[in-house]
C-alpha cells in the first residue's frame, strides 16, 4: 500500500561489485557455516570500530554526514534524506541542517539510550526531517494495514506485529531494502546488548536475535528493494570514517545464510555452494546418535539443552510465554503469587521443507500437570500450518491429535507414538508445527514439552488433497528432466510483459507472483520456488525455477507452454490440476490475456476451459483453479545487455569479466584468460569461469 518515490540515481538495479580488498576483509567469515557460527563471525569482524562524536562538527556525526550522505548537484551538496522528500543543502563541513535531526534508525531506547558504540554507529544513523522523525517516535518497521501520517516517504500507523496490532513505521519501496539491511546489521553488530524493547529482538540473544517475524519482514524487503549504488557508496564512505562495513550490503547473499534458507551451507566468499550438514563449522543439535529407520532422515530434533532453539514462543492472551530453562520448553499461566490466569501461549517451529519428502514422523516427549481432567486435550494441543508468516490469527492451523494424557503423580514424561504427518503437508515448502497451552482464570495447568524428533522420507508425493484441492492423489510422476533453468540465469534478461502483444512464438518466460516464481513439477501441481524483481525485471531467480518456451497452441491463437520435458496441460475441469504431458493437445493450449496491471490470465482451452493457472497462496503452489486465487505475471527473456561486449574482429580471442560485470582483461587467447586471476567467478568469452 506503500507509494514509491524514485530518484533519478536509482531507476536501475545495481549489481555489487566487490574489490578484492573488500574481498579481504571478509577473509575470516569465508568457509563458516550458515546461522548463528556465521552470525557470529560477521559480529567479530565487524563489532570493533572507530567510534565517532555523536553531533556537530567536522569529526562528528555532522561531519560524517557531509560525505556519506551527499549528492552534489550544480556545485551544492544537497542532503540525502531517507525519510523526507524536502530538499535540503549542506552548509560548512560538520554544521547541522537546519530542519534535520540525527536519526537512529534502530531506536536508541530499545537498548536504553546508552551512549555506546551503537548510539555513534554511522551505519544507521542518517540525517532526517524533524517532523518525520519525531511521527515515526521509537516504532519498529511494519507493513501498515491502515496510515495515520505520512508525507509520502514515512509512513506511520497500525502494522501487525508480532500477531497483534501496534503502532510501525514503514518506509517507501525505494528505502526498504536499504532499511532492511540497516536493521539486519546492527543485530549482528550488538548481538551482545541487552535489547529491552522486544518488538522485532528478543531481550538477550545472540542468535537469531531477531524474532520470526522480524526475519521474515526484513528478508521480504531485502529481496524486493535490492542493493542499490547509492548503498554502496554510503557503506563505502562509512567505512572510510568508521573502520567497518556492512556485510548484507557487499554479500547480500548473506541474509539468507544468517536468516534464511541457506542456514545449512558454507558460505564461500566465491559463491561456492558446500551442504554444511555434516557439522563442520556449524552450529545446532548435533544428531549423529539419534536413530532414523532406513530410508529416512532425520529432519528436526530439538532437545533444548543447545544454545540454539529451533522453537519460539508467542501468545495470542496473556504475557505466559514457554519458557526453556530447565532443558525442556514449559509453559504455564499460574504465577508465583499462586494465581491463574487467562492464557493461549505458542510454541512454533522454524518453518521446514516437505517439497521432496513423501511421508514423515513425529514422536516427542511431555509432561502435562494440573489441568482439570475433561480439559486435557483441550488445553494442551499439536497444529501444524503451511501458512504461517507470524500472524498466529492469519495463520490455517489443523490441529493433530498426539493422546494426551494428564500425569497426576510426577514430572516422568510420556513418550508419543509416531504421530504421521498429514500427507496432505508433503510437497509444501514452509511447514511448521505447534504445541499450543490454554490456561484460564479457573484452570492452569503446566504443559512440558522435550525431544520433539521429526523423520522424514524423500521420493514423490501425490499432491495436496486440501486447502484448494491442488491434487487428489493420482500423482502423474513426471517430475522427470526438462526441470529448472540450470543456473543459466542472467540478471535482467527477463522483464515483465505488459500486453499479451508482446509474446512471440521462441520466447523464452517465466511465471511468477510476487517474489516466487514457478517450479518444477510435483504431479498435479508446480512448486514454488524463489525469485527477486526490481523495476520489472527479474534480479534474482532460483535455479529450480521453471523456464517455459512459448509455442503455438493446437488451436487457432492460442499458446503452448513447453517445459523441456513436455507441456503445461490442465487435467481435469472439476479438479484444481496442472501436469506436464508427453503430447500436445487442446487441454495442453492457453489462451493467453494481460490486464493493464500486468496480471496475466493463463487459461485452459479444450474440454478443461473452465481452469485458469494461479498462484494458490494458502496452499502456496502455482495449479489450475475456477478462480479465488492470485493472478499470476508473466516474465519474457528481452535483448538486455549482461554488460559483456563482444570485441569487433576478435572472433579468436576472448575477453575476461568479473562477475559484476568488470572488463578485466580485452581480446586475449582463451589459453592464457585466466592467468593472474585470483581465486574466484569470472566469465570469459561469454562463459562463467571458477578460478581455484
Amino acid at each position: 500500500m506503500i507509494k514509491k518515490r524514485l530518484s533519478s540515481f536509482l531507476l536501475l538495479s545495481f549489481v555489487v561489485a566487490i574489490s578484492f580488498a573488500q574481498q579481504a576483509y571478509y577473509t575470516s567469515v569465508d568457509g563458516i557455516k550458515g546461522g548463528e557460527a556465521l552470525k557470529t563471525a560477521l559480529y567479530n569482524l565487524v563489532k570493533n570500530h572507530k567510534q565517532i562524536s555523536y553531533g556537530s562538527g567536522t569529526n562528528s556525526t555532522w561531519g560524517a554526514f557531509y560525505t556519506t550522505d551527499a549528492v552534489v548537484e550544480n556545485g551544492n551538496r544537497r542532503v540525502l534524506d531517507m525519510y523526507s522528500s524536502e530538499v535540503r543543502y549542506f552548509g560548512s563541513k560538520g554544521s547541522a541542517v537546519s530542519g534535520m535531526n540525527i536519526e537512529h534508525s534502530v531506536a536508541k531506547s530499545w537498548w536504553g539510550g546508552t551512549k555506546n558504540n551503537a548510539y555513534c554507529d554511522l551505519h544507521h544513523l542518517n540525517p532526517s526531517d524533524q517532523n518525520a522523525n519525531s511521527r515515526k517516535s521509537n516504532y519498529p518497521l511494519g507493513e501498515l494495514t491502515s496510515v495515520s501520517w505520512d508525507n509520502g516517504v514515512t509512513f506511520v500507523g497500525k502494522a501487525i506485529i508480532d500477531g497483534k496490532s501496534q503502532n510501525a513505521y514503514e518506509p517507501c519501496d525505494e528505502y526498504k531494502g536499504d532499511f532492511a539491511r540497516v536493521f539486519m546489521y546492527m543485530f549482528t553488530c550488538y548481538q551482545d546488548l541487552t535489547w529491552e524493547y522486544t518488538w522485532m529482538n528478543y531481550e538477550k540473544s545472540t542468535y537469531p536475535t531477531l524474532k520470526p517475524w522480524a526475519v521474515q519482514l526484513l528478508l521480504k524487503w531485502h529481496k524486493q528493494d535490492p542493493v542499490s549504488e547509492k548503498e554502496v557508496n554510503r557503506n563505502n564512505a562509512v567505512y572510510a570514517v568508521q573502520g567497518n562495513r556492512n556485510p548484507y550490503v557487499d554479500y547480500p547473499q548473506l541474509a539468507d545464510y544468517v536468516w534464511g534458507d541457506s542456514v545449512n551451507y558454507v558460505f564461500h566468499l566465491t559463491g561456492e555452494v558446500e551442504d554444511g550438514t555434516g557439522g563442520n563449522t556449524g552450529g545446532g543439535n548435533d544428531d549423529t546418535t539419534i536413530e532414523v529407520p532406513e530410508g529416512y532422515y532425520l529432519k528436526l530434533f530439538e532437545d533444548f539443552e543447545q544454545e540454539t532453539i529451533n522453537f519460539t514462543s508467542a501468545n495470542t492472551v496473556g504475557d505466559f510465554p514457554w519458557l526453556f530453562e530447565y532443558q525442556c520448553a514449559e509453559v504455564t499461566s499460574y504465577d508465583d503469587d499462586e494465581v491463574a490466569h487467562d492464557a493461549e501461549s505458542w510454541l512454533i517451529s522454524e518453518p521446514m521443507d516437505f517439497s521432496k519428502d513423501n511421508n514423515a514422523k513425529l514422536t516427542f516427549d511431555y509432561v502435562i500437570r494440573f489441568c482439570a481432567d475433561d480439559k486435557v486435550e483441550e488445553y494442551n494441543r499439536l497444529f501444524i500450518s503451511r501458512n504461517y508468516t507470524g500472524s498466529i490469527e492469519e495463520a490455517t492451523w489443523e490441529a493433530i491429535d498426539f493422546g494426551a494424557v494428564q500425569n497426576n503423580s510426577d514430572w516422568t514424561k510420556t513418550t508419543t507414538d509416531e504421530i504421521a504427518i498429514p500427507s496432505s503437508y508433503m510437497g509444501d515448502k514452509s511447514v511448521v508445527l505447534a504445541f499450543k497451552y490454554t490456561g484460564t482464570t479457573a484452570q492452569a495447568g503446566t504443559f512440558e514439552v522435550d525431544n520433539i524428533k521429526l523423520i522424514a522420507a524423500e521420493g514423490e508425493n501425490d499432491g495436496d488433497t486440501t486447502g484448494g484441492g491442488a491434487g487428489d492423489g493420482d500423482g502423474d510422476g513426471d517430475n522427470t528432466g526438462g526441470e529448472g533453468n540450470g543456473g543459466s540465469f542472467t540478471s535482467g534478461n527477463f522483464t515483465l510483459v505488459t500486453d499479451a502483444a508482446q509474446l512471440t512464438l521462441g520466447d523464452s518466460i517465466v511465471i511468477g507472483y510476487e517474489n516466487y516464481a514457478m517450479g518444477a513439477s510435483a504431479g498435479n501441481y508446480r512448486y514454488r520456488t524463489d525469485m527477486m524483481v526490481s523495476g520489472g525485471s527479474i534480479t534474482y531467480l532460483a535455479d529450480d525455477a521453471q523456464i517455459v518456451i512459448i509455442e503455438a497452441g493446437v488451436i487457432d491463437g492460442t499458446f503452448a507452454l513447453n517445459v523441456g520435458n513436455g507441456y503445461l496441460a490442465a487435467a481435469s475441469s472439476s479438479s484444481n490440476h496442472v501436469i506436464t504431458a508427453e503430447t500436445l493437445d487442446a487441454n495442453g493450449s492457453w489462451a493467453i490475456t494481460i490486464d493493464g496491471d500486468a496480471l496475466a490470465t493463463i487459461k485452459a482451452q479444450g474440454d478443461k476451459a473452465r481452469n485458469t493457472l494461479q498462484y494458490n497462496v494458502g496452499s502456496p503452489r502455482f495449479s489450475c483453479y475456477k478462480s479465488g486465487q492470485k493472478a499470476v505475471n508473466i516474465y519474457a527473456k528481452s535483448p538486455v545487455s549482461t554488460g559483456i561486449v563482444e570485441i569487433a574482429g576478435a572472433d579468436e580471442k576472448v575477453s575476461v569479466y568479473s562477475i559484476a560485470g568488470v572488463c578485466l582483461k580485452r581480446a586475449v587467447e582463451p589459453a592464457t584468460a585466466t592467468q593472474g586471476l585470483a581465486r574466484g567467478v569470472y566469465i570469459v568469452g561469454n562463459r562463467k569461469i571458477f578460478v581455484r
